[in-house]
């Protein structure tokens, strides 16, 4: 349902008022003869142009307006000693009915209307009794072509609502993978780095520098990918792009040892990741991003101290393999949180897989990822 009045149902305001106008020539030029019952018809035109221009805002008021007036009409008609001339405002009984079977919330309303209109036809003055089969079956015709008109224009409204839908859920379920992708690594960096420079501060001894340099850096990065989504939520332009750099690999290593963690790389030269970042999809690089950055951050968090992590990243029939295992603690609702659940999600959108498995000494994930999208691009 519409909340403003579109300019459309005003312009067909403005033609009723005009056919109403000729409805009230009508009467005044009937003064000394019929005067009543042209006065009734033109009162009843007004009634019906009233009720044109809020035919989609309010189109169950509307149509109810029009079949009364109408309905008032065909009483007239059928009362009157002399046959009436036919009014043009006539012409809305099945704007009306269009718009009743488009707009109105509840689908009856379009039936219901269709055998109101049926009905209330049988008595208009456009209905002449030599003429009274060829005239109803006009009516009919022109009602029935209406509901069908309406209601296939209803259906095709309600499946674009529906994908409307479905897209805005996607994306906010996009945004809420990358937010937590975003900040879940990174505040579990800093809080790693801080926990660290305050044993470093506790031993009086050594320098913290290191620390907070780390952290700054950290946070800096962080505040660049939350400027993106930011700029994603307010200006609606595509988010794949952001943070999808293979550069970004190495440092995520080198935030895993600053937090304690020794690791042990199996990573591509720079070169190879040089041509990745050229001839791969965003969605792809930001797949295997997030993937070794959800590990990395799984170990900081999960796996406590001493904890040791092996990282190996290479490409295998065509699809890039990640493979991170670690030592240390296994959480007991292995795979139950939001960011695996997230994913497995982004997984799927790029036909990739992934398995996380507790192993004898920790957590062993592996994602397999295509290095084009399941459509083929590019």
């Amino acid at each position: 349902m519409h909340r403003t009045v579109p300019r459309t149902d005003l312009v067909l305001g403005i033609v009723a008022l005009l056919f109403t106008g000729l409805s009230w020539t009508l009467a005044a030029m009937s003064i000394r003869d019929h005067a009543i019952e042209y006065l009734c018809l033109a009162v009843f035109s007004t009634g019906v142009a009233a009720a044109v221009p809020v035919r989609r805002t309010r189109p169950v008021t509307s149509f109810a307006i029009t079949c009364v007036m109408f309905g008032a009409m065909a009483v007239t008609a059928q009362l009157s000693p002399v046959y009436l001339s036919v009014e043009p405002i006539l012409l809305f009984a099945p704007i009306s009915l269009l718009a009743v079977t488009e707009y109105a919330r509840s689908w009856w309303w379009g039936p219901v209307g269709l055998v109101i209109g049926i009905v209330v036809s049988l008595g208009s003055p456009a209905v002449r009794m030599e003429h009274f089969a060829w005239s109803v079956t006009y009516h009919v015709v022109v009602l029935a072509a209406e509901y069908l008109w309406g209601s296939r224009r209803r259906a095709v409204r309600a499946a674009h609502e529906r994908d409307l839908a479905a897209a805005r859920g996607n994306e906010r379920a996009r945004i809420a993978a990358e937010l937590h992708d975003v900040l879940g690594h990174t505040l579990v960096a800093v809080r790693a780095q801080a926990g660290a420079g305050l044993v470093i501060a506790e031993r009086r001894g050594e320098s913290t520098a290191e620390v907070l340099r780390t952290v700054a850096e950290i946070t800096k990065d962080a505040l660049g990918d939350v400027r993106h989504l930011v700029g994603l939520l307010r200006d609606g332009h595509d988010g794949t792009a952001s943070a999808d750099s293979f550069a970004d690999l190495r440092d995520t290593v080198r935030r895993a040892r600053a937090a304690g963690v020794t690791v042990e790389e199996e990573l591509p030269s720079d070169v190879e990741l040089v041509v990745w970042q050229q001839t791969w999809p965003a969605p792809i690089r930001l797949a295997v991003l997030r993937v070794v950055r959800e590990a990395v951050t799984n170990v900081i968090k999960h796996a406590g101290p001493g904890a040791s992590m092996r990282v190996r990243i290479g490409r295998e029939s065509g699809n890039c393999v990640v493979v991170i295992e670690n030592t240390g603690v296994v959480p007991r609702n292995l795979g139950a949180g939001r960011g695996l659940a997230g994913l497995r999600e982004r997984m799927s959108s790029v036909g990739g897989t992934l398995e996380v498995v507790p192993t004898e000494s920790g957590v062993r994930l592996a994602a397999r990822i295509p290095t084009r999208t399941p459509d083929g691009y590019p």
